[in-house]
């Protein structure tokens, strides 16, 4: 019995330490997110591609340094580093929960990619072998849902830290997006020419189109 009341006050301490919750409800976030493309990726590189394409221009340079100072950033954040203390920002309780739901969204999102995606996916730019035009889905209306995942993700966790110099990396992060989606789409009309022209015509890129391009 005292145990057990060792363990409700230990809770009723948690919850009363907010920003305490958030950061260990950030971690096992990120745990899964991670669990899930991990496996994904794993599996990705054992498969030997048909064709890779070159990935470069400023876009991906962008989105590397973003990327990584995105990671630097939230590592930092979890750390609880004394001197970064400077960019914790006041945010209501209520948009940091709104950031936990839309994080945990985006996992179960990206699950759902994957798992439509199956031997498709690649972790680069590249075609692979019996490649497929992959329709289904969460790709039944969206060209790009990963993308849209990800970036989903990467604001919704930075919302849940109210930390400004993580939220500033998680913006610069989608920057280069739809320039690197057009790059990607320039590869599948090379690849299925007609038959990716009209998926385009009735899907959107990163979110469903509302009414369809017409001919």
């Amino acid at each position: 019995m005292f145990l057990y009341s060792e363990v409700i006050m230990d809770l009723g301490a948690l919850w009363m330490d907010e920003d305490l919750l958030f950061r260990l409800l950030f971690i096992v976030i990120y745990a899964a997110f991670f669990g899930v493309r991990i496996r994904y990726r794993v599996e990705s590189a054992r498969r030997e591609p048909e064709q890779r394409h070159k990935t470069e221009g400023m876009a991906y340079k962008i989105l590397i340094i973003a990327v990584l100072s995105y990671i630097v950033s939230i590592v930092l954040y979890m750390l609880a580093i004394p001197w970064i203390s400077w960019s914790q920002i006041a945010m209501p309780s209520w948009l940091r929960w709104l950031g936990v739901i839309g994080a945990t969204s985006s996992v179960l999102l990206v699950a759902w990619i994957h798992s439509t995606l199956g031997r498709q996916y690649s972790a680069e730019l590249a075609i692979q072998k019996d490649h497929g035009l992959v329709t289904s889905g969460p790709y039944a209306r969206t060209r790009h849902p990963m993308y849209t995942g990800l970036n989903m993700f990467s604001f919704s966790m930075a919302v849940t830290t109210s930390n400004l110099l993580v939220l500033l990396f998680a913006v610069l992060v989608i920057v280069p997006f739809p320039w690197i989606a057009r790059m990607e789409e320039k590869v599948l009309l090379d690849t299925f020419g007609e038959d990716y022209r009209e998926y385009m015509r009735r899907t959107g890129r990163f979110f469903p189109r509302i009414r369809q391009r017409s001919s």
